[in-house]
């Protein structure tokens, strides 16, 4: 009997009358890692290897907690995908990178669970991304490699040029989810962890750079990424610090 009266205590010890209800701002964090699915190296003739590529992002969220287990969020983020490569031919050592800022604004409905100082989290909804910049780093044993040859649509080109942000489309639509938990502080303030899911439904190459490969074929090339998203908010309006 005293075992169970002593369980019962400390099970009482993580539980909240939580009121999350209201008005929320926060800050995120997410390191991630990028990929550009189907890579375009725009009339090369060669499809390089895939190395892991890490980015990050971070911004401000903002939303309104409808009940104590259901919210709408929005925010703006400033974003960094792309993609890096390797290759080994030509008796050099190839490496390339290719990384894509945009600003985010997401649209999610987001679902938790209460009861304890560490509940469920899940989130579901889509992402309106704006391309701000495109960088290039393609390098050949290690130095800027820099070739011209021509694109039917535009005429002649440098291949390695740094900045390649005309070669993008300026937009993308992201689906985007997540899981993970929720974190109590307090009533107000709370830690979300969560594996963040995003891809990008739009062909991210503009239409003038769409170059065939050595076979008359395009594949068209998507934004994707997979994150540890970190987000700390604090209830605004409404919400209580009380707890039994």
């Amino acid at each position: 009997m005293k075992k169970l009266i002593t369980l019962f205590s400390i099970l009482a010890c993580f539980h909240f009358t939580q009121a999350q209800q209201g008005l929320v701002i926060g800050a995120n964090f997410m390191p991630m890692n990028s990929n550009i699915v189907n890579q375009d190296t725009w009339g090369n003739g060669r499809e390089y290897d895939y190395v892991p590529t890490f980015r990050t992002s971070y911004g401000i969220d903002a939303g309104y907690n409808l009940s104590d287990h259901f919210g709408l969020f929005t925010g703006y983020w400033f974003t960094d995908l792309g993609q890096d490569y390797e290759d080994s031919y030509d008796d050099a050592e190839w490496d390339r990178k290719v990384t894509l800022k945009y600003t985010m604004i997401p649209i999610m409905a987001k679902f938790n669970g209460t009861g304890a100082k560490v509940n469920f989290i899940g989130g579901a909804g889509v992402l309106l991304a704006n391309l701000k910049e495109a960088q290039q780093e393609w390098l050949k044993d290690g130095n800027h490699f820099s070739q011209i040859i021509n694109n039917p649509a535009t005429g002649e080109f440098e291949l390695g040029q740094e900045d390649v942000t005309e070669r993008f489309n300026d937009s993308d639509l992201f689906i985007n989810l997540e899981l993970g938990a929720r974190i109590l502080f307090s009533d107000k303030l709370f830690l979300d962890a969560a594996l963040n899911f995003g891809y990008g439904f739009e062909d991210i190459n503009h239409e003038d750079w769409q170059i065939t490969n050595n076979a008359g074929e395009y594949d068209p090339s998507h934004n994707a990424f997979v994150g540890l998203r970190l987000g700390l908010a604090y209830v605004i309006l409404g919400g209580s610090d009380s707890t039994e």
